[in-house]
């Protein structure tokens, strides 16, 4: 079967802002590129070249991705007034993480060897720092920042994330998990009256009274947890609560939580979460806490649906660039979908696009009133050998 990519015209309206960060024929090589992602079953930068009406070779997509005419950081200015402007009168959360993309080659740069806590074993590939603005009524993710060894470490990146927020955007709260529960971060979040909620490894120390410090894996297991249980979002929950200090940090909430798995008919092990808000309920903390989990959501949907682990570039400018777009297609998805009122997957809002976007270029082709004129443009989009999938 022959697939092109249809041109998406309303979807393109939302990506109008680009064109004010680029000059014009970028900007139509990267819509044509993000187009390709959401629509195609292949996301290669020749694969939707070739599927592409306009696009005569892909190289010419792949200049745009490599070279400066790409255009990242006005591109993320002008992105970041966009997020402002549509969650203005929200309440702000920011969430960030990192995810993996398995790489293997001697020629493709910057990968090394990471964690993959998955599998719990150590691959080679690229690993990207990730970040999402999250409220009751929208979801939109920042651009990912690729981690190597000759980038900022993960932890310089969360900090410039909370600080370009703070001046474009604006935050409340910002949630992340333990990996990133360092005390400069979190003393930065509270200085600029942003309240923090995390987990925190038990090596951690605290201090329950002035003078005595103790790790917090002991005094975990000094706890008892009564018959009290409390039901959060259909979830069971045992918990203790305490005003504690860690090292550099003012008081803050510790919860230590036991939650009931229905399956196995047993309490899980303990996890630790802290607010740096003290008047925090411990039903507030557990559920503003759970929204971190859209990022790993997140995760997955780029990943299955947007091609995000499918770039096959050997060279650093191309591999950042396509991480940034794929993570701009999720955005603009979601905002269709918010604009419009459609309650979809992501996966779900790509087949929308693609199937009304193709019934209108049909019909386009259709309305061509000259016959011979029809049928050789029909010719030239669906017979070409370069519209191959």
């Amino acid at each position: 079967m022959k697939q092109i990519l249809p041109k998406l015209k309303e979807f393109n309206k939302l990506l109008k802002f680009v064109k004010m960060s680029t000059s014009g024929t970028s900007f139509r090589h990267i819509t044509q590129y993000i187009n390709g992602l959401i629509t195609l079953n292949r996301k290669t930068v020749k694969k939707i070249s070739e599927a592409s009406i306009e696009e005569k070779h892909h190289s010419a997509i792949s200049r745009v991705l490599a070279s400066s005419q790409f255009g990242a950081s006005k591109l993320e200015e002008r992105y970041l007034k966009k997020i402002s402007y549509y969650l203005r009168y929200s309440k702000k959360y920011l969430l960030f993480d990192d995810t993996l993309n398995i790489r293997n080659g001697k020629h493709i740069e910057e990968t090394k060897l990471h964690h993959n806590h998955t599998d719990n074993n150590f691959v080679t590939g690229h690993q990207y720092f990730t970040a999402i603005i999250h409220t009751k009524i929208l979801q939109l993710p920042l651009f990912p920042k690729l981690y190597s060894d000759f980038t900022e470490s993960k932890i310089e990146m969360a900090r410039d994330c909370v600080d370009k927020v703070i001046k474009h955007i604006g935050v409340d709260c910002v949630l992340f998990d333990s990996w990133y529960s360092d005390k400069k971060l979190i003393k930065k979040c509270i200085t600029k009256n942003i309240k923090v909620i995390c987990t925190i490894k038990t090596n951690r120390k605290i201090s329950t009274r002035k003078g005595n410090w103790e790790k917090l894996s002991v005094f975990s297991k000094e706890q008892i947890f009564g018959n009290k249980l409390e039901l959060i979002d259909d979830c069971k929950y045992q918990i203790n609560e305490h005003i504690v200090k860690l090292n550099g940090i003012p008081n803050i909430k510790l919860l230590i939580s036991k939650m009931w798995d229905y399956k196995r008919k047993r309490w899980l092990l303990p996890f630790h979460l802290i607010s740096t808000d003290k008047r925090d309920s411990t039903v507030k903390i557990i559920r503003e806490y759970s929204y971190r989990w859209f990022i790993e959501t997140y995760h997955r949907d780029i990943k299955q649906n947007l091609g995000f682990n499918k770039c096959q570039a050997r060279k650093k400018e191309v591999i950042v660039s396509h991480a940034i777009l794929v993570s701009l297609a999720y955005a603009m998805l979601k905002l269709f979908m918010f604009l419009r009122n459609l309650d979809l997957t992501i996966g779900g809002c790509c087949a929308h696009i693609q199937n009304k976007e193709m019934n209108n270029f049909i019909l386009e082709i259709v309305e061509i009133k000259d016959k011979n004129e029809r049928i050789k443009y029909f010719q030239e989009v669906f017979i070409r050998k370069t519209a191959k999938v």
